[in-house]
């Protein structure tokens, strides 16, 4: 199996300093984000790709002000750490304004290998109210996407299932794998083989979740 953890971010030529490239293979291109508190970010455009966002923080009220025909304006409600949203993408200009007092961080998962704009994607998924049961949960199923969330707690380790399914780890808290160690926004991609072993760290709880690709003949369906 070959398991890849991301490498440092490098800044996206394309998008304001606020977007670090933090990892990219033929499947997913994933951006580190962070607004910081009050910023307000210039006009820029977005990917045009299907999206996973994850939320690495409690974040507060984010303003987005499409620069469009005709322009509009969306107010990004306060996320808690942990929660996720897949989104089937469209093109966007906007600028960004944080309406808080605590910086905004998340990671956009842009998805490749699904074609834009696809129905029935769209889903929001809440942060986890407890974290004491150590185990697996299907948080979001789709025929092109499989999203998992992982908590290891105890000293307990979670055996993953699917080993035949390429996918991408995103860890919310300090979490060890037999090849590595992930820390808060981290992530690491699992190429088909074996099955992969996930155990906390320390007194920690290990927090993750699991993008699932299936073959790419689903992923055009």
């Amino acid at each position: 199996m070959t398991a890849l953890a991301a490498q440092p971010g490098s800044q996206d030529p394309h998008l304001p300093s606020n977007y670090q490239l933090a990892f990219e293979n033929d499947w997913v291109r994933v951006v580190r984000v962070r607004y910081g508190p009050r910023e307000k970010l210039p006009v820029h455009d977005h990917s045009a790709r299907a999206t996973v966002y994850v939320y690495l923080t409690d974040s507060p009220p984010v303003r987005f002000s499409h620069i469009e025909d005709p322009p509009f304006t969306l107010i990004r409600p306060p996320l808690k750490l942990g929660s996720f949203r897949v989104s089937p993408g469209r093109i966007e200009t906007h600028e960004v304004e944080n309406l808080g007092d605590a910086p905004s961080e998340f990671l956009r998962v842009e998805l490749k290998q699904i074609p834009l704009g696809q129905p029935r994607l769209f889903q929001r998924g809440p942060a986890p109210a407890d974290l004491s049961i150590t185990g697996l949960s299907r948080q979001y199923v789709r025929p092109q996407l499989v999203i998992e969330r992982i908590v290891a707690a105890g000293g307990n380790p979670v055996e993953l299932d699917d080993p035949a399914i390429p996918s991408l780890l995103i860890a919310f808290s300090d979490a060890r794998l037999p090849a590595a160690s992930l820390h808060r926004g981290e992530v690491y991609w699992l190429a088909p083989g074996h099955t992969q072993g996930v155990e906390n760290a320390g007194a920690s709880v290990a927090h993750l979740l699991r993008v699932e690709f299936p073959s790419p003949q689903a992923t055009k369906n």
